[in-house]
């Protein structure tokens, strides 16, 4: 390919998306290169909080979304000694009164279409393979298959959207191992889940401690049913996460009630999380990382589609100044945005899923919380970092 793009962006999901609309936005020419073929099944727990919800509203998307989806109204947690905490939205924070349940396949679907729609190109079966030999102190591109063919696609700037296990991340070295950044969930949909209401439900019951569960609404009985750990967890207690899912239906105080009658729809996925901002490099060089590339999935929930929708308008945004005023080094402002919105709350965020995250903790913390709703609230807050004085930018 002879035509060199102001930026290359590989990945297709929230955050290259999102990277690329900002992009597109600004005027510049974005290209979003993945090896799908979109729509395309992506595993997760599809829950879109509303912090998510305002990223996507701001890229015009509330038509979209708004009577197409399962719109939730807040979070239920359930413990078995613990009993209920139920936390309606906004929680006193500044974000909309409300989330959704919007499968990956649809929401990533939309998100490429928006990017598209506002000017970026798309490619799509096309692995990209590597990059490009560095020259001058930068890389000038990416090498990809396209349906047989060998392609060398040249950038100014590259963008690494490309999921916890980034193939750019991996090949700069920006990655890390280190199994405290580490988690894996695995989920099925399933029909017939019984009393299916508006909210998200997380299970953190003792009979599949240290792992949490959760049931998502999709639809009017048709849920989002998974659990995930931490790897060190999953090492230390040798966990087989289809076992404990079985328990997570079985064995469980609340969760089983509701599950009992349930029927797969599909087959059981499983996916690896990189969390908690430490499992990677934001940048090197004319290389940004975005989303799970860049280790900002909560160490808490789980929940990586708010950072991926604000990290990718983040890189977006920098990449657009650096062009503009045809400064590389602008692109140093990047890791500095990302450390001062998260890496406070990812660091406590890290500590407390490592220490809180047994029964002794959790069964007082949310017996505590279901009787006084400020506290519940809080608890709210903290998990969706959803703070007061944090104001919707």
């Amino acid at each position: 390919m002879k035509k060199v793009y102001d930026v290359v962006i590989v990945g297709a999901g929230p955050g290259g998306s999102s990277t690329a609309c900002y992009l597109a936005e600004y005027g510049f020419q974005a290209l979003v290169v993945d090896k799908a073929s979109f729509p395309r099944e992506k595993v997760c727990g599809d829950g879109i909080a509303p912090r998510a919800v305002h990223s996507l509203y701001r890229l015009g998307l509330q038509k979209e979304l708004e009577g197409r989806f399962k719109r939730t109204s807040g979070i239920r947690f359930y413990s078995t000694k613990g009993g209920l905490t139920e936390v309606r939205y906004p929680m006193g924070s500044l974000y909309p009164d409300h989330g959704y349940v919007v499968p990956r396949e649809d929401l990533d679907y939309i998100l490429l279409r928006k990017a598209e729609e506002l000017g970026a190109e798309v490619l799509q079966e096309c692995e990209v393979t590597g990059l490009l030999p560095q020259e001058g102190g930068v890389f000038p591109g990416v090498e990809a298959e396209c349906r047989g063919e060998r392609l060398e696609i040249q950038a100014r700037f590259i963008v690494g959207a490309d999921g916890p296990s980034s193939l750019i991340g991996n090949k700069l070295g920006m990655l890390s191992n280190d199994p405290l950044y580490m988690g894996v969930s695995v989920r099925c949909y399933m029909t017939g889940v019984e009393g299916i209401g508006d909210f998200l439900e997380i299970y953190p019951e003792d009979a599949i401690s240290p792992n949490c569960g959760w049931i998502f609404p999709v639809g009017e009985n048709t849920a989002n049913v998974g659990l995930g750990a931490m790897l060190y967890a999953i090492r230390k207690h040798d966990i087989n996460l289809n076992r404990a899912l079985d328990d997570f239906m079985t064995r469980t105080r609340y969760a089983a009630a509701k599950l009992r009658g349930a029927e797969p729809v599909g087959r059981l996925r499983g996916a690896l999380l990189r969390v908690g901002f430490g499992g990677a490099t934001h940048r090197r060089a004319n290389v940004l990382l975005v989303g799970d590339a860049a280790s900002l999935t909560n160490p808490i929930s789980g929940e990586g589609i708010t950072y991926a929708l604000e990290s990718g308008r983040w890189a977006g945004e920098t990449l657009a100044a650096a062009l503009r005023r045809d400064d590389p080094d602008i692109l140093g402002v990047y890791p500095r945005i990302l450390d001062w919105r998260y890496s406070r709350y990812f660091r406590h965020g890290t500590m407390a899923i490592r220490y809180g995250n047994n029964p002794w903790f959790i069964n007082p913390l949310l017996s505590i919380t279901s009787r006084h709703r400020g506290l519940g609230d809080k608890m709210g807050r903290f998990l969706m970092n959803c703070r007061r004085s944090e104001q919707p930018v």
